[in-house]
């Protein structure tokens, strides 16, 4: 029996379900709306099961939690609403897994556009993969097998992403507790589909803030072996940042040291 398939999309402020066109799903789909207010709706269409769960929560890592709660298909793939998918998407995720029945999970290529153009494209080996090479990779990339993301009880950090306390890095801590339960990650060559990276709901450049809410991810991943990670995060953003190279460091080790705490950047910045 082939498996079956699942995406769950999170999303803001959805009216209606004309977003599963924009997107280009022909797949069973849960939306994770958070709104105004506390609905939910099902439908079938063309064959698929259709679920927009609306609440008034905030926090991505929370929204994505919801559309979890209501998965129910073998495989998982979790996406954004500014993704536009391939129409060959469902059976060549299924195919990766059924091919693969070792993975647990699976890292998929993605293309990223900017003002209509294509600035980024990401395209996997097939292999198994160490954490350290997962760094790159976003929850738009990953699909899981339900039995075993309820086996490993795995859920989505409420304390990272957008509407939370730590701007960035939800979908880095979810991969990395993946490896943390000893699951077998692997990446894949097909590419799903295309993102809009023209704009971003939490990204503001390479400030003080990233800097301090990445030195907390560092703590939550990877605890008092944080120290190569944060220096590989100010190492890597050479070019990008006005900041010095000792003052990231710094806010990296600000926000590593405050989250036990839960010190947001702006408290620490009003102690300062």
């Amino acid at each position: 029996m082939s498996l079956s398939f699942e995406i769950l999309c999170v999303t803001m402020h959805q009216k209606d379900l004309s977003l599963l066109k924009t997107m280009n799903v022909h797949s069973n789909f849960i939306l994770a709306n958070q709104t105004d207010e506390n609905a939910y709706l099902e439908e079938s269409m063309d064959g698929f099961s259709v679920k927009m769960i609306s609440t008034t929560t905030r926090g991505v890592g929370l929204n994505r939690n919801i559309a979890l709660s209501r998965a129910t298909k073998d495989i998982l793939l979790f996406a954004d609403d500014d993704t536009v998918f391939e129409d060959d998407l469902e059976e060549n995720v299924i195919a990766a897994f059924e091919n693969n029945p070792k993975a647990d999970v699976i890292l998929f290529g993605m293309r990223y556009n900017k003002e209509g153009k294509e600035v980024k494209r990401v395209v996997n080996k097939n292999e198994r993969i160490p954490f350290y090479k997962s760094f790159k990779y976003g929850a738009v990339n990953l699909a899981i097998r339900r039995n075993v993301l309820l086996r490993e009880n795995l859920s989505f950090s409420q304390l990272f992403g957008g509407g939370c306390i730590y701007s960035h890095g939800e979908d880095s801590n979810f991969i990395i507790n993946c490896f943390n339960r000893k699951l077998r990650v692997y990446t894949n060559s097909y590419v799903v589909g295309c993102t809009d990276s023209s704009q971003s709901s939490w990204f503001r450049g390479f400030s003080e803030k990233y800097f301090y809410d990445a030195g907390a991810l560092a703590r939550s991943m990877f605890g008092l072996f944080s120290y190569p990670y944060m220096f590989y995060m100010a190492l890597r953003t050479k070019k990008r940042s006005d900041l010095s190279f000792a003052k990231k460091i710094k806010m990296l080790y600000a926000g590593y040291s405050r989250f036990g705490q839960l010190m947001s950047f702006e408290e620490f910045a009003e102690k300062k």
